[in-house]
């Protein structure tokens, strides 16, 4: 049987006779691939290079889009906001003001606006839209300022970025601020409400007016309710004014005092206007004269409060007209803001007054006259007046009033509420009796 052969090999290369000359070409093999994998690994860190890079430039360019978008669209601070801002401050009379009127949706904010933009002057409006009575009366009022050429800003005086932006856009010669914390009694259920509207929204319109360039003249809504437990009849500004009867009271004499120091120390132009007891058509729906009429209509009874020994409480009730009156021709008499860029130039007026009528009438005759006006005799329950921050009387001094600002209140409390009691019947879809 022959030996077997041996075997063969068809490619020697793959296994050298020596051991010397395998590992030689093994490595150069090894090479080979390590440069193959190499340089495949150096075109996958380009391309990751290049995704990243393209992914960064798509995340920005989205990132632009979606700013524009916003600044396109938003609430307040777009192409269309400015241009609606603008057109509504435009001024169409010679020597007119350029006004910015806070509270716009509230009840004297909306008739002084009516005015100003009746006359010819620039309004642009600020509110926030609370709830703090019935929001649709507040949406209402800001349609018909909207039907008379007049934008309404919803924002609120604390949010310091709207109010920029506004003072950005328009240089307001004058700020007419009515927005607050309105009512006596709800600081027993909401006290901070008050702090919030009536202090710290204050200083932060104060702080936007006292940078702005140039700074506008401010017109504000005080109280008479400032008097507190003053007995002495009729309040006269040179009353003191340092025992509040409500925490109302207290934050609109802490305006006082605020406004004092901005206009020291930043020389703004300061006029405060202390209201007393104001009513009309788009009133406050808290006060008494509207809430009586409401339920007198639906046939619920009325609360009539009486004072010390039965006194019958009295109120020095001011028409809205002559409210109004009052406001305007403060924001024309008021003087110029003497700082520029936060810093005082000069002294600059303080000016404070008293906007009342200066006859007070009872409680108990409001009810009659509504009760005339209305042909339904109200259920009234008398009680005595609770501790919750009402004072029993209030009586104006205009003396100031008349002779700096020509003031001068002509409706009286029947003919003011037979307005009233007209826009109230149409409004809330009443059949008007015969006597209107």
């Amino acid at each position: 049987m022959p030996p077997p052969a041996a075997p063969s090999f068809e490619n020697e290369e793959l296994f050298p006779s020596t051991p010397g000359k395998f590992k030689v070409e093994r490595s150069k093999a090894m090479n080979r691939q390590l440069l193959r994998c190499f340089a495949s690994t150096s075109n996958m860190f380009i391309w990751a290079l290049f995704l990243v890079a393209l992914t960064a430039s798509y995340l920005s360019f989205q990132s632009f889009v979606d700013s524009g978008n916003r600044y396109f669209s938003a609430s307040w601070g777009g192409i269309k906001w400015e241009k609606q801002v603008r057109n509504s401050a435009h001024v169409h009379r010679s020597g007119g003001m350029s006004v910015l009127v806070t509270g716009a949706a509230g009840f004297v904010g909306t008739h002084v606006s009516l005015a100003l933009k009746k006359r010819g002057d620039g309004v642009v409006g600020l509110d926030n839209f609370n709830n703090y009575y019935d929001p649709s009366l507040k949406k209402a009022r800001k349609s018909l300022l909207t039907s008379n050429g007049i934008f309404v800003v919803e924002g609120d005086v604390n949010d310091a970025r709207v109010l920029a932006k506004l003072f950005d856009v328009v240089a307001f010669t004058h700020v007419m601020h009515l927005a607050a914390q309105a009512g006596v009694r709800y600081a027993i259920e909401n006290p901070h409400s008050y702090v919030h509207s009536n202090i710290a929204g204050l200083v932060t319109l104060l702080e936007a007016c006292k940078s702005a360039n140039p700074q506008p003249a401010v017109v504000w809504a005080s109280s008479s309710s400032v008097y507190g437990l003053n007995d002495k009849v009729p309040f006269s500004e040179s009353d003191r004014t340092d025992r509040p009867a409500s925490l109302y009271a207290a934050t609109k004499k802490a305006g006082e005092e605020i406004t004092h120091t901005y206009n020291h120390i930043y020389g703004l132009s300061i006029t405060g206007l202390r209201f007393f007891t104001v009513y009309g058509p788009w009133g406050r729906p808290d006060m008494a004269y509207f809430s009586f009429t409401r339920n007198i209509l639906q046939g619920k009874p009325i609360t009539v409060y009486r004072g010390k020994e039965r006194a019958d409480l009295a109120r020095d009730f001011t028409y809205i007209d002559d409210i109004v009156k009052g406001c305007v021709r403060a924001l024309e008499t008021a003087e110029r803001s003497t700082g520029s860029g936060g810093k005082k130039r000069g002294e600059a007026a303080y000016r404070i007054y008293n906007l009342g009528n200066t006859q007070p009438v009872t409680v108990p005759t409001l009810v009659g006259i509504l009760e005339r006006y209305l042909k339904v005799k109200a259920k009234k329950n008398v009680v005595e007046m609770p501790g919750n921050g009402d004072v029993p009387f209030t009586h104006a001094n205009i003396s100031l009033a008349q002779r700096e600002l020509g003031y001068k209140p002509t409706t009286d409390l029947q003919t003011g509420l037979k307005k009233f009691v007209r826009w109230y019947l149409s409004y809330y879809g009443y059949k008007p009796t015969a006597n209107l």
